[in-house]
């Protein structure tokens, strides 16, 4: 199987990355509640706050990966938006089961990194659920470093006991 790992100005295809979305939240949310996070939330609340904000993550200030599979499935993504002069957040790192074992969230925070050089920025900051391995594997495994949590988290502060926070710098 081979995938197709791209930065996009606009996104084409609306429907498949609501589904995408819809199935990130939905196992971001499970993670929470096993973690004994808040129920507050459900996966179409998210995805909701999500389109109003689209341009945070579109060029010039961000950035939004898509990979697509052969067929041209949408199976794994990432954002990337401006948190402060020269810093970037990275969000919604998922790639679909069916595509894993691919190295694909590597390679998606690869491109993240790669564009936050790219735009001139010297810090990526990250947060992640504690019970997210496989994520704070991947960011572990690249040189990211634990912080406290950082005043530009776009998460709501009463998750905050469930999230590790991570910095990574680029120069």
């Amino acid at each position: 199987m081979t995938y197709r790992i791209s930065s996009v100005t606009e996104v084409a295809d609306r429907p498949a990355l609501d589904a995408l979305l819809l199935e990130y939240y939905g196992v971001i949310l499970k993670k929470l509640a096993v973690a004994g996070g808040p129920p507050r939330y459900t996966p179409q609340d998210l995805i909701a706050s999500f389109w109003p904000n689209l341009h945070r993550v579109l060029p010039p200030t961000g950035r939004l990966i898509l990979v697509h599979d052969e067929s041209d499935r949408l199976v794994g993504c990432g954002t990337l938006h401006q948190a402060r002069t020269g810093a970037g957040e990275l969000k919604r790192l998922y790639v679909r089961p069916e595509a894993t074992g691919h190295r694909l969230g590597r390679a998606i925070v690869d491109a993240r990194i790669n564009a936050a050089r790219e735009m001139g920025w010297t810090t990526l900051l990250v947060n992640a659920l504690r019970n997210n391995r496989d994520m704070l594997r991947i960011y572990e495994s690249i040189g990211f470093r634990f912080i406290d949590r950082y005043p530009e988290c776009s998460d709501p502060i009463e998750v905050d006991p469930y999230f590790i926070y991570m910095q990574y710098d680029l120069d």
